[in-house]
């Protein structure tokens, strides 16, 4: 395989064929070995169009190797160019630039101006695909300046696409639409198909990024219906993936869904193994988003098994995203071996990023599992990793910039030299030209030193860039540099922190046999203390009962009783007398309610919040879902362990009741999230709606507030109601647990 030249290196042999004029070699070709060349280059052109690249380049290198051969330079350069379309058809940038420049010198000896703005625009492609914009924008500028401007072919249209996906990159979204659209324009007056459903496709994504969804729609499915048409399978998976984005985007799953897995099926007949595996990893995203572990899983099993042929370092990351969806399916062991595998891999192949990543996962994997050990010992290393990985790259980041900027220093100044020669012998001609009175001539050799001016200045701009660069590098570097000894302090630190910590600990030690001790004179007093307490407690809770008994309850059954009289007054009433039973019935049901809240209140195996919680979630969806609204319930897991004392329990139940009532009776809300959470040994309710609200700062006639309140102070929490009209209510309450 052929290196890439470095761009200083492709532009200083170019010139230098230019300047010197260098003579064609003897022809040996026929008109019947040309139209064979041609003939293989046309039918690369078919294979590649039904995106069978294997053929194709099989079929250019022919033409290059007969081209070469017999001498014919035209037809070696448009093999070039050929294979180098290849590459870039199946995103193998690598290799452009050697297969793009080969074709610009020769070009450039043939004095063949389509042949050179082809080349030039291929190479602004190269660029593109280095990252290197401004370079890229000269190129395809230059491409369309020297020809392609003028005759309004594909390639002109290709150029305006790729100039659209270039101040896309670059941010500029607005103009990146304006290239997309003189490009449109170009191949439906040439009636381009491919290039159409191309620019299509980019426009897609072009409104997506300005949050156009609707167009991007559209322009997606234009796409995907040429190139239906054409029957373009890799296309076809890009389209779908770009349609199934946008409708994710707009939370329409299914259809995102439906786009995923036709662009999945188009991926598979694609027959290229990494649009497939790509697609397999957009599916298991997406699967995700639905919280359909098991497939996302599957799917990723799946990439995995093609990315260990195409890219064994991909691999080893996704090695990582399978782990991540089995220790979601409680599959601890299937996420452990996953992250060995990734880890085994990952050594394999000596990439310290895959490890360094590896480490941190594996350290939150323990940390969840409270292994504190395991924990510390993966979180080591992986700061181990990323140190090491932030001092080498800087390390070799800085020497290849070094060697490159002397190389090109050195270049440079051949080239300045050089470039000087060549002015000053162009200005001579040029004015040989005028004494002769050929104007054409005049103004061609006052193009050529104008273009030598510009080049020159393009490589004095580069130059200074990788100075500044260095420049960058070395005080990254001496940065890290600093970081590392402050780590290394640090360590010192806490070295001495432990020595401390182990004297303060045999201290504690002599403390605690004095504390027991004391702890045992005191030990019958507390004794006596706490039966006292106990015998107090349960008298207040037989009160309490008592209370809700006859203040709650009796007077219920009391109001039934009228309510149960009254009907049978009025039996001749029908509707009266139904009435009044159902209002009987709501009593009923509420008596039953509150008896059934004091025996499980009392009822001590209720005492953990686990249970507190299923009765808490079990009342709010029913309530909720009696008036339909939509809700969210969080409970804290860190909570559930936890026990609150039966007064407390009772009296939390009731405020939460309370709030969910008014929410489903006053609110009009359509949405509400309630959240229990544990902080710092405070549990934490928070109650919202999005209802029509209410002034929090009016005086209430009922007693539904002040009794919350009440509650909440017996219980020495915080209790608050926000709430403006139109906008809302939120409750919060704060509880201490012990």
């Amino acid at each position: 395989m052929h290196s890439v030249l470095p761009f200083a290196k492709i532009l200083y042999l170019t010139l230098l064929l230019f300047w010197t004029g260098k003579a064609v070699a003897q022809q040996r070709y026929t008109r019947t070995d040309s139209t064979r060349v041609w003939e293989y280059l046309s039918k690369a052109d078919e294979w590649i169009d039904d995106s069978r690249f294997d053929s194709a380049m099989s079929l250019a290198n022919k033409a290059l190797i007969e081209s070469s051969r017999l001498k014919f330079l035209r037809g070696e350069a448009y093999a070039h160019l050929k294979i180098a379309e290849v590459h870039y058809r199946k995103s193998e940038h690598a290799v452009l630039g050697y297969y793009d420049s080969a074709a610009l010198r020769t070009g450039i000896v043939l004095k063949d101006t389509p042949l050179i703005a082809l080349a030039t625009y291929q190479l602004g492609q190269y660029f593109f695909e280095q990252k290197k914009y401004t370079e890229a924008e000269q190129f395809f500028l230059r491409s369309l300046n020297i020809h392609f401007e003028k005759v309004q072919n594909d390639y002109t249209a290709f150029v305006y696409n790729d100039l659209g996906s270039l101040y896309g990159f670059t941010g500029a979204i607005e103009k990146q639409v304006d290239w997309y659209l003189k490009a449109v324009r170009l191949h439906q007056k040439n009636n381009n198909e491919f290039g159409l459903a191309q620019t299509y496709s980019n426009l897609n994504d072009s409104y997506y990024e300005l949050e156009q969804f609707t167009e991007a729609i559209r322009y997606g499915k234009l796409s995907l219906a040429i190139r239906e048409k054409l029957n373009d399978y890799p296309g076809l998976a890009v389209s779908c993936n770009n349609l199934s984005q946008t409708y994710l985007r707009i939370d329409s799953v299914q259809q995102a869904v439906y786009y995923q897995e036709l662009g999945l099926k188009y991926a598979e007949l694609s027959g290229l193994p990494s649009r497939m595996a790509h697609s397999y990893v957009s599916m298991s995203l997406l699967m995700n988003r639905q919280k359909k572990y098991d497939e996302a899983l599957n799917y990723e099993k799946k990439a995995i098994a093609i990315y260990e042929s195409v890219d064994r370092n991909v691999q080893a990351n996704r090695y990582i995203a399978a782990a991540f969806y089995s220790n979601i399916l409680k599959d601890s062991a299937g996420a452990v071996a996953y992250f060995k595998q990734s880890e085994n891999l990952a050594k394999t192949l000596n990439n310290k990023v895959v490890l360094r990543n590896v480490y941190l996962y594996l350290s939150e994997f323990y940390r969840v599992r409270k292994d504190a050990s395991l924990a510390y010992d993966y979180y080591r290393k992986h700061i181990l990793y990323r140190d090491s990985l932030n001092n080498v790259e800087t390390s070799t980041k800085i020497a290849t910039l070094q060697t490159q900027f002397e190389t090109e220093k050195k270049d440079f100044e051949i080239n300045r030299l050089n470039t000087l020669q060549r002015i000053k012998q162009l200005e001579i001609e040029k004015q040989k030209a005028i004494i002769a009175g050929n104007q054409l001539e005049a103004l061609q050799k006052q193009n050529e030193i104008d273009l030598l001016s510009k080049t020159q200045e393009l490589q004095n701009e580069q130059l200074k860039r990788q100075g500044d660069e260095l420049e960058r590098q070395q005080l990254i570097a001496k940065n890290n540099d600093q970081r590392l000894q402050l780590a290394e302090k640090e360590k010192q630190l806490q070295s001495k922190q432990l020595d401390n910590q182990r004297n303060i600990r045999n201290i504690m030690i002599g403390g605690f046999g004095l504390l027991l001790l004391l702890g045992y004179l005191f030990f019958n007093r507390f004794q006596l203390k706490k039966k006292i307490e106990q015998q107090q407690s349960l008298l207040a809770m037989r009160n309490n009962i008592s209370e809700n008994l006859h203040d709650d309850i009796g007077a219920s059954l009391s109001n039934i009783g009228i309510l149960t009289e009254l009907a049978k007054r009025n039996l001749g009433n029908e509707q009266k007398s139904t009435e009044y039973l159902n209002k009987a019935g709501e009593d009923i049901q509420r008596i039953s309610e509150s008896i059934s809240d004091i025996v499980w209140n009392i009822n001590p195996k209720y005492d953990e919040l686990t249970n507190l919680f299923v009765r808490m979630k079990r009342y709010a969806a029913d309530m909720l879902d009696g008036k339909n609204i939509s809700y969210q319930l969080n409970f804290s897991e860190e909570a559930e362990a936890m026990s609150l004392s039966m007064e407390k329990r009772r009296n939390f139940y009731l405020i939460f009741k309370e709030a969910i009532n008014n929410l489903v009776k006053y609110s009009q809300a359509s949405q509400a999230i309630v959240e229990v959470n544990l902080d710092h040994q405070h549990l934490k309710l928070f109650i919202k709606d999005n209802g029509k609200g209410f002034d929090a700062t009016a005086k209430s006639s009922g007693n539904g507030l002040h009794n919350m309140q009440k509650r909440a102070q017996d219980m020495n929490g915080l209790f608050r109601i926000e709430s403006v009209p139109g906008k809302g209510t939120a409750v919060t309450l704060d509880i201490p647990i012990t």
